[in-house]
């Protein structure tokens, strides 16, 4: 039995829907353990958006590549999974150099040193631009630019005020901007 495009496509759509809920368990493990150790989860507006909007991503994408499936170009597909792939490495790779300090939250453990070994000494949030590279490559695998168009927008607004508030957070409790500043 051969396997198809679109049977790929939504083996990686489910993949990455167990691997989303996987981690959200990971990071309120995380959370748990930083709260002990002295750690402030930084209240955030945008949280409830961002959250809506990979559960909308994901969901928007199973329910095309269910209900509307298109015929799927090789190129593309290959072209968006390395790009699906290269997002996945940044942002496991982020989540492996944080260890228990990463979680979906803006968590800051003042006066710890900032985590400044791995990718974050050449990219300052592998992590977010890990996420911005599967956003946009997830859909097109499929063919659905319009949602890969939507979604990217979206996430770029609201990376746009996370990635200020939580600078301004490990500013003040951890002096980031003095350590990025080097």
């Amino acid at each position: 039995m051969d396997i198809t495009f679109n049977q790929l496509f939504l083996g990686v759509i489910f993949f990455t829907i167990i691997q989303r809920i996987g981690e959200l368990f990971w990071s309120k493990r995380n959370e748990k353990y930083l709260l002990s150790e002295g750690a402030k989860i930084i209240y955030e507006p945008n949280y409830i958006f961002m959250v809506l909007l990979h559960t909308s991503w994901l969901a928007s994408i199973l329910i095309c590549a269910i209900f509307q499936p298109k015929e799927i170009s090789p190129l593309i597909f290959m072209i968006s999974v390395i790009i699906f792939v290269l997002g996945q490495f940044l942002r496991l790779s982020a989540i492996m150099t944080l260890g228990k300090r990463w979680s979906t939250k803006i968590v800051v453990l003042p006066q710890a040193p900032l985590v400044t070994n791995g990718l974050f000494k050449i990219i300052r949030h592998p992590n977010y631009l890990g996420v911005v590279l599967e956003i946009v490559a997830l859909p097109l695998m499929g063919g659905y630019w319009k949602l890969a168009l939507f979604f990217s927008i979206a996430n770029f607004t609201i990376l746009y005020f996370r990635i200020r508030l939580e600078e301004k957070m490990l500013d003040q409790y951890n002096g980031y901007y003095k350590e990025f500043s080097k």
